[in-house]
């Protein structure tokens, strides 16, 4: 595992094989964004070990999409942290997608709703959290893809590719999905398998390849 710190003063990306975890500071705590990879838990305690950063601390956990590099630890970090879960109505039959795949694995705790989490938070409800932002539905790398807009421009978008890069199958999808980032005002992306950039640099092809 890798760390850096990107260029913004309350965000730290731990990137583990390649993908990407975001821990956002709410200002109550951190929201870690995206959390995968079964295997690699002790580095990850290792790696907030690095920040200083306690389990507890973490006090909401969302995730991009249900694929293995971005959930399979979200039940155990927040087992282990006390962290409510954030995720989106969409997302929910997928879990049972996410735990068939490790059917028989001992290592793998699927994830289970509990009372305390919330399902679809609006703007409402995650500025609460001290989140001041929007979770929002981006599908085209799968049908239960979000991404978490900041009102101060940041979008986190796990996989979602820019357009020119979506397959055939999914371009539709995926413009969609960028012209509501647009909308939501996001300014810079941070993916899940590349450095962040500028909503600039794909703009143009938004306003000529997406209809």
């Amino acid at each position: 595992m890798s760390y850096t710190r990107v260029n913004m003063e309350n965000l730290i990306t731990l990137t583990v094989n390649a993908t990407h975890f975001y821990l956002i500071d709410t200002g109550r705590g951190w929201l870690l964004f995206d959390v995968g990879w079964l295997n690699l838990l002790p580095q990850f305690l290792n790696r907030l070990k690095t920040y200083r950063i306690g389990l507890p601390e973490i006090k909401h956990i969302m995730f991009s999409h249900t694929h293995p590099d971005h959930a399979d630890l979200a039940q155990t970090v927040r087992r282990l942290s006390g962290a409510r879960l954030l995720i989106h109505a969409s997302q929910v039959p997928h879990l049972a997608d996410l735990a068939a795949f490790y059917k028989g694995n001992k290592n793998f705790e699927p994830i289970v709703l509990g009372p305390n989490d919330l399902v679809s938070p609006d703007r409402a409800a995650l500025h609460a959290l001290g989140i001041h932002g929007e979770m929002v539905e981006t599908p085209g790398h799968s049908d239960d893809s979000i991404s978490l807009v900041l009102d101060s421009g940041p979008a986190f978008v796990g996989d979602l590719v820019p357009p020119h890069l979506a397959t055939e199958e999914a371009y539709d999808l995926t413009c969609q999905s960028w012209q509501k980032l647009t909308r939501l005002g996001a300014e810079t992306i941070y993916p899940a398998h590349a450095n962040p950039f500028k909503m600039s640099e794909i703009r143009p092809y938004l306003v000529d390849e997406c209809k």
